[in-house]
């Protein structure tokens, strides 16, 4: 095949040389709280989504789609000093695979319709709809899927996956960082099998294509660790040359595999990346999630998250690079264990007369899109083991009538779901709708406790803006202040015993923003720590980092807040193959 082809190896060797490079008042009894909104009711909601994952800025349209030389001027205009004919890359030449059909038995009885629940629910089920003032009720759209373990045959058990990797090789990459990219790299090819495709693009200046896309075989593991022993540090940071490549890859490619990712990985700053990879993924009608890894205390953060969060991916701040392979069987494990794709959720709002005016005020994320009463959400992938949950708020305005009792059951929201199934390309649909009770003002209501599923999500929400508000504070250096308002928001998780005990993962995200907004934190890892909580809590995918009081980034030993057990398993099995670090 391609790989085992001498004269094939040596057409590989020469493109390398040649190219070397995302209360509801009444329905309640908790009090509130002065220093900051308790629910269910709101009395002055905020009604804005200011974070670093805001609206899009414009863009400058940029293409190009063949590794650029580099050019310096010579006395007779410029010179290509490098490959002075930088031939046209030739993106077909992807390595044939045979994507996991129907046939693939122990895949396909992963039943979606089964194995996938799907519903809308708020904090209450049941209240008083009174004439004093509005009132605001929690709610959520929730997936989940079951997990599913991957043993023997591993190959025979999961979807094959495309994976291109964007190496940051500049010159501040040099020492232990490129050292230990080459050795993740290497690392991830004993994850992959014949089942999957790799490929490795280089960029600093300009971007350079190491391999084609080309299947992880016992004979191409070699071939790919031959490549990646030969990639060295130096110049500067374009990251948009290197999606560019991608891009062009993921279009042209002659084959496509049930599942495709890229990683990309920099320690640099590049002001113009988010715009121009913004205007190049509209040329792309590809299904794939985009994760980004930051390396060290130099690297933009927002800019990393806001690229990430173009297609649903997930951030990792790597402060200490020897965590690097860590992140990256978290990641890989996510795609591995993809059991659907192309997700679309429609949410419609429109409960009948006389509650007309019950409506969505509020959600919670950059996910949401809407189009008059009705609200859109789509996700590229979904991983067994995982689960989305869309928070929302529901508005109850004033209400004066008096409800009769064939009035007090009224359907408030529709929801719909697709999502494909990455092996046959089935697509399965699923229905669900929020029904409430409504009770007049004088009535008595029995047994309405409140959902500990909402609370956590709710918090894990209003936790993750509390956060941001805080990074907000400290970049304007009130840093007491951020950690008052973090603070605040920890007592109102804590004070519900109940409540606190499905909330630990936004309980440890509150309490390392604590530790990260200190002014000397802040400075070191606050800030990049701080918005890869954000990011990925609003996501809920990735590993937030962990960082002790001394300011050392610390080894994931217990499971992360948004991991399945493929991820789970494959990140235990890299911390075992090395002498133990550091422990939280």
């Amino acid at each position: 095949m391609f790989a085992n082809s001498s004269n094939q190896q040596q057409q590989q060797q020469q493109i390398q040389n040649q190219q070397q490079q995302l209360n509801f008042q009444n329905f309640s009894q908790i009090p509130m709280q002065q220093s900051s909104p308790n629910f269910p009711i709101l009395s002055q909601p905020t009604h804005t989504n200011n974070n670093i994952f805001g609206g899009p800025p414009q863009q400058q349209p940029q293409q190009q789609f063949y590794a650029q030389p580099n050019l310096q001027p010579s006395l007779f205009g410029t010179n290509n000093t490098g490959n002075y004919n930088q031939p046209i890359i030739n993106f077909q030449d992807d390595e044939m695979i045979e994507p996991k059909k129907e046939d693939a038995k122990q895949i396909a009885n992963y039943d979606l319709n089964e194995k996938l629940s799907f519903e809308v629910k708020t904090l209450y089920k049941m209240g008083k709809l009174i004439n004093s003032r509005t009132q605001y009720l929690p709610g959520i759209v929730s997936i989940k899927a079951q997990d599913q373990i991957i043993t023997k045959n591993p190959e025979n058990q999961r979807v094959g996956v495309d994976l291109i990797c964007l190496i940051d090789k500049s010159g501040s990459m040099d020492g232990q960082k490129i050292a230990m990219v080459k050795q993740t790299l290497s690392v991830l090819l004993d994850f992959l099998s014949d089942c999957d495709r790799y490929q490795l693009i280089t960029f600093e200046s300009s971007a350079q294509r190491l391999t084609p896309l080309k299947r992880v075989t016992d004979g191409n593991k070699q071939y790919f660790k031959q490549i990646i022993s030969q990639i060295y540090s130096g110049g500067g940071t374009t990251i948009g040359s290197a999606t560019d490549l991608a891009f062009k890859q993921l279009k042209e490619r002659k084959y496509r595999n049930n599942v495709t990712s890229i990683f990309l990985l920099s320690d640099g700053q590049d002001g113009n990346a988010v715009q121009r990879i913004q205007e190049q993924i509209k040329t792309v009608q590809e299904v794939f999630t985009l994760h980004t890894f930051g390396f060290g205390q130099d690297h933009d953060a927002p800019m990393m998250t806001q690229i990430c969060n173009l297609k649903s991916g997930s951030f990792y701040f790597v402060q200490d690079v020897t965590l690097l392979d860590e992140f990256f069987a978290d990641a890989l494990g996510g795609l591995i264990s993809v059991v659907g794709e192309q997700l679309e959720i429609t949410i419609t709002s429109q409960a009948p007369p006389p509650y007309q005016n019950i409506q969505i005020s509020k959600t919670y994320g950059n996910m949401w899109q809407k189009k008059g009463n009705q609200y859109y959400i789509t996700q590229p992938q979904f991983a067994s083991g995982s689960r989305k949950d869309y928070v929302f708020e529901l508005a109850l305005p004033k209400f004066e009538a008096k409800i009769e009792d064939f009035q007090r059951n009224v359907k408030v929201i529709d929801a719909e779901l697709k999502i494909k199934d990455p092996v046959n390309g089935t697509v399965i649909t699923k229905q669900t709708s929020l029904t409430l009770t409504f009770f007049n003002e004088d009535e008595l209501i029995n047994q309405n406790e409140a959902d500990l599923d909402v609370y956590a999500q709710y918090f894990r929400v209003k936790g993750t803006e509390v956060i941001d508000e805080a990074r907000k504070a400290c970049e304007q250096n009130k840093n007491e202040d951020a950690q008052k308002l973090i603070d605040n928001m920890l007592i109102q998780i804590q004070k519900n015993p109940n409540v606190a005990a499905q909330c630990t993962g936004i309980i440890q995200d509150l309490q390392q923003a604590k530790q990260a907004s200190a002014r000397t934190s802040y400075s070191l890892f606050g800030q990049k720590q701080m918005c890869q909580m954000v990011s990925n809590n609003y996501q809920q995918g990735g590993v937030n980092s962990l960082f002790s009081a001394q300011g050392m980034q610390l080894q994931q030993v217990q499971p992360a807040a948004y991991q399945n057990v493929q991820q789970q398993q494959m990140m235990f099995q890299v911390q075992s193959s090395k002498a133990p670090q550091k422990f939280n």
